[in-house]
């Protein structure tokens, strides 16, 4: 076959695969955003929210638990926990208030405190 055909024929092959709805390749490190999913319950509904984290707002990571897909907070937040004086306990319980980044409100973190458990800080950026 003559090299001048093989780029219309190229061509009808692309747009054919177009015609058929098959979704674009995308690049996984495109479409990951940090933190790791947290642990989420099947739904009967079998939700389908997103399909990468790129449909998923701000931080957002789009996590699957068997046929459900939704857009969560990633038990890894951006930021790095406060260091601790040796002389300075932060204020709070001496028993673990969280156990990953997303039980936490905002962009506050799960960090360790001055007595070895966990408690939510502001992290530093």
């Amino acid at each position: 076959m003559p090299a001048s055909r093989l780029g219309p024929l190229a061509a009808a092959l692309l747009l054919g695969l177009l015609l058929l709805g098959l979704p674009p390749v995308r690049s996984d490190t495109e479409t990951q955003k940090a933190g790791v999913c947290p642990e989420l319950q099947g739904d009967l509904n079998c939700t389908e929210e997103c399909v990468s984290d790129r449909d998923c707002a701000d931080n957002l990571k789009c996590c699957r638990a068997g046929c459900v897909a939704v857009c969560v907070l990633p038990n890894e937040k951006p930021g790095s926990c406060p260091q601790l004086s040796s002389g300075f306990l932060p204020l709070g319980f001496c028993h673990d208030l969280c156990q990953v980044d997303s039980q936490c409100p905002g962009q506050k973190k799960c960090c360790l405190n001055g007595c070895g458990n966990a408690y939510c800080a502001t992290p530093h950026f």
